[in-house]
């Protein structure tokens, strides 16, 4: 077990089995250092890690153990709302099973990392099933202070989110500088050879639109990027309002890229920086 740093005022843990259901509820208050995982027997894993001179938040893991369609995969949901001062917080979800004849493999990883020496907040949950890993986040609560996914502020500040499917292509969203951002991301998917960071059409699982659905804003001094990669063809969504365009690939591994950078003084947004890959 990792050393304690400092005491932590408030920590509550229950797991409580409701209707073949597995609830984990974990709460955080205080200074220093925690974290736990969620293990949802070969289904999904989930692991939140913070550290800093002030920490609280909550975790809510959820196995439905449902096992829809009799296809030996369980339903599984985590969420966590947390906030950090002069420290760092990260949150890892992971899909370790699929239902493979029908929709490949398993293997989805997303994860986020927020440091910074001053404030943070991440309001971040992930779900997966026999078919793919869904984070969708309209309708979960707690949001962070603007409302949205991610922020942060402070002198030195960083905020890392990513996606991949399970070929290891996927997408990353990067934040820092010295100031403030917020990210607002309110959904991503991501299955066999395919992912999609922000750029969903309607659907349900708690995802809402794409146009102004993945969008960033900061002040100060500081640098925005958006990473992606993969074999056959990216379509990036960039104040597209449903237009898009295309990077083709060639099928070879990781044949389609896109790099943006934008470094910025003063303050600076981003409508839309929705992509998708496959």
């Amino acid at each position: 077990m990792r050393k304690i740093l400092a005491i932590i005022a408030s920590v509550l843990v229950f797991a409580t089995p409701v209707l073949a259901q597995t609830t984990v509820d974990t709460y955080w208050s205080g200074g220093g250092y925690f974290d736990t995982t969620f293990t949802a027997g070969d289904d999904a894993q989930s692991y939140f890690e913070t550290s800093g001179a002030g920490i609280m938040g909550e975790f809510h893991g959820k196995d439905y153990d449902d096992n829809p369609y009799g296809y030996n995969v369980d339903t599984v949901d985590s969420f966590v709302y947390a906030a950090v001062a002069n420290g760092y917080m990260l949150f890892t979800n992971d899909r370790l099973d699929s239902k493979t004849s029908m929709y490949g493999g398993s293997g989805q990883n997303s994860y986020t990392f927020i440091g910074t020496d001053g404030t943070g907040e991440m309001s971040w949950g992930s779900r997966t099933n026999y078919a793919e890993m869904s984070n969708c986040q309209y309708g979960r609560s707690p949001k962070t202070a603007s409302g949205k996914n991610f922020e942060a502020s402070g002198s030195s500040y960083v905020i890392d989110h990513g996606i991949t499917d399970a070929d290891g292509d996927g997408a990353q969203v990067l934040a820092y500088g010295s100031g403030s951002s917020v990210i607002k991301l309110q959904g991503e998917k991501s299955g066999d050879s395919w992912f999609n960071m922000g750029s969903l059409p309607v659907c349900g699982d708690n995802c809402a639109w794409d146009n102004n659905y993945a969008t960033f804003s900061g002040s100060g001094s500081g640098g925005f990027e958006v990473h992606a990669w993969a074999d056959n063809g990216l379509s990036v969504c960039a104040n597209c309002a449903g237009k898009q365009w295309s990077i083709p690939g060639d099928g070879s591994d990781d044949s389609a890229t896109y790099d943006l950078h934008v470094g910025y003084s003063g303050s600076w947004s981003m409508p839309d920086f929705g992509i998708k890959g496959n």
